[in-house]
């Protein structure tokens, strides 16, 4: 195993991500070979191997996308659409408010919203429970709305029912399409879409963590990249060569006037 690892690193450079998937499948396949008696002993038993992870950067939509999403999710809140499409919209816009994942959002139940503060509980990975807070005022009445409604089982499903993961994908690609976001929009690119505009506006990273959900804040601190229109913003904002400039001007009037 530790021959053909090399070989794919080292002759057929392989990508962190390849070699792991391949090694994840002949584990498999070898653990198969054992619970059926074909083979006494895996080739990965005791083994030890060290594979590299990838580190790239989560993918999320700008923030004029986000701006439209958010647009087209008040619309259809404060317009004469079916409770389902309404429903749907409430989830779009909590989902762009808060980052939870689309497991936590699609267990959401009505007693789980606090209407006095607007703090959501989620259940997180490893069935760890955290709040995470509504501030806006227009959602957290929606929501408040929603919680009051008898009989529901969930919080934002469709009619208050069972809601799949795959059923809310399935609505957002539809719901980006349709106002012309040509980016197929998934859930996870809307908590990655938070994190990172979060951070452009200058949210504590330890804030951020506990939003997430995140055990270890090395998992947040990949979002401490710095998207494009930040970095604008920010050499906007300090003006360098303007102040070099004025500072240069400054010393050579001192000069003149010695």
């Amino acid at each position: 195993m530790l021959a053909y690892a090399r070989y794919l690193t080292a002759d057929r450079a392989a990508a962190p991500r390849t070699l792991r998937r391949r090694m994840a499948c002949l584990r498999g396949f070898y653990k198969d070979l054992v619970r059926t008696g074909v083979i006494e002993r895996s080739p990965f038993a005791q083994l030890e191997m060290q594979l590299p992870r990838a580190r790239s950067l989560p993918r999320g939509i700008t923030r004029t996308d986000a701006a439209r999403l958010a647009d087209r999710a008040w619309a259809v809140c404060s317009t004469r659409a079916s409770r389902e499409s309404q429903r749907f919209a409430i989830a779009v816009l909590v989902l762009l408010a808060t980052g939870i994942r689309v497991g936590e959002l699609v267990q959401l139940r009505p007693c789980d919203y606090d209407a006095d503060s607007g703090a959501l509980l989620v259940r997180g990975k490893g069935r760890k429970e955290r709040r995470v807070f509504i501030v806006d005022d227009r959602l957290r009445r929606l929501l408040a709305r929603l919680a009051d409604l008898a009989g529901a089982a969930t919080l934002l499903g469709p009619g208050g029912g069972p809601w799949s993961t795959q059923a809310v994908r399935r609505s957002l690609r539809s719901f980006a399409t349709g106002i012309g976001l040509s980016t197929p929009v998934t859930p996870h690119m809307l908590r990655h879409t938070c994190a990172t505009l979060l951070l452009e506006d200058g949210v504590d990273l330890r804030f951020l963590q506990r939003l997430l959900g995140h055990e270890n804040i090395a998992t947040t601190a990949i979002y401490a990249h710095v998207g494009d229109m930040g970095l604008k913003r920010a050499l906007e904002e300090a003006r360098l060569l303007a102040t070099l400039t004025l500072a240069t001007t400054r010393n050579q009037s001192a000069a003149k006037r010695r």
